[in-house]
């Protein structure tokens, strides 16, 4: 199988090259030097040295940053080799790549822009290391086969719907560098079935986990002081919530949890073992019902959607 060898200055003409031209040959594999060429002349050299829409691609050694839109809806792409010296993975970076299946992030980046890996629908697999910091909004987004992930406890920062609509995604480990998450992080995780939010965690935004269907064991811890509107919405209608703090310390309960759901206050650990609620909550039709009424959940959304642009 032959290769195309391309030299360019930046990650953007890789992606004109990838993205403008069909599939022809057997070429099917790009591997990226570190020989530069002239920069007026990348765009239309590039597409004359690729065979084929590249299914593997190598970024050469002195990279230090995979810049906005690098590999944008290059869909054909399988697998990515990213060297030790990038530090970023900008925003939509390899968003609407629906072939990559696996992305090892080297131990270097520090931020994960925002969409960078949104609509990734066949990745199964991240490695996010510790070193990372921020995770930038929509940044994983219906990457409806990731299976597992941790967020390290280096990251102090998630965005908004970071990880929206991975409904393969089973379970997930949170570091306890994070502080907050701003909304909708794990909407529509529809394989996750149980989480623990780490000690230090202040805030649960806006529609969390609304739509995680089988989640029916969640650990809140006492830390938290504010619940976001919907943040239980549609979660399995038997769950249970142990919170760490007491009952009435954190206001808007039930947060939009469903029908059936058990709220425990003022558990340690998340467990009752040795240590009792201190109380104990069942949510009944009529509190739920009391909650849609005073929180509208299409209006809350349209609000929380204008806030986030």
């Amino acid at each position: 199988m032959s290769k195309s060898f391309i030299k360019v200055t930046t990650l953007q003409a890789i992606a004109n090259a990838l993205r403008g031209h069909t599939s022809q040959s057997d070429a099917d594999k790009i591997e990226v030097d570190d020989y530069a060429t002239v920069a007026q002349d990348r765009t239309d050299s590039l597409k004359g040295v690729v065979d084929k829409t590249a299914t593997s691609v190598t970024i050469p050694d002195g990279v230090t940053n995979i810049g906005t839109y690098a590999f944008y809806n290059c869909s054909n792409l399988e697998s990515v080799t990213i060297p030790n010296g990038v530090t970023s993975v900008g925003d939509s970076a390899f968003s609407g790549c629906s072939s990559l299946e696996s992305v090892t992030i080297p131990n270097g980046v520090t931020s994960i822009g925002m969409y960078a890996f949104q609509n990734c629908s066949s990745l199964e697999n991240i490695t996010i290391p510790n070193g990372v910091t921020s995770i930038g909004m929509y940044a994983f987004q219906n990457c409806s086969s990731l299976a597992n992930v941790t967020i390290p406890n280096s990251v102090t920062s998630v965005g908004y719907g970071a990880f929206a609509n991975c409904g393969s995604m089973a379970s997930i480990e949170i570091g306890n560098g994070v502080t907050s998450f701003s909304g909708q992080t794990f909407q529509n995780c529809t394989s996750l079935t149980s989480v623990t939010i780490p000690n230090g965690v202040t805030t649960l935004g806006y529609g969390e986990f609304d739509g995680c269907t089988a989640l029916a064991s969640i650990t809140i811890p006492n830390s938290i002081t504010s619940l976001g509107y919907w943040c239980f919405h549609d979660i399995k209608s038997d769950a249970v919530i142990n919170c760490g703090f007491a009952e009435g310390a954190v206001s808007g309960a039930p947060w939009g949890a469903p029908e059936g759901v058990t709220i425990n206050y003022g558990v340690t650990n998340g467990t009752k073992g040795g240590n009792r609620a201190t109380s104990t909550v069942v949510v009944t039709k009529e509190m739920a019902e009391e909650y849609a009424k005073n929180h509208p959940l299409e209006e809350e959304g349209e609000e929380k959607q204008e806030d986030k642009k």
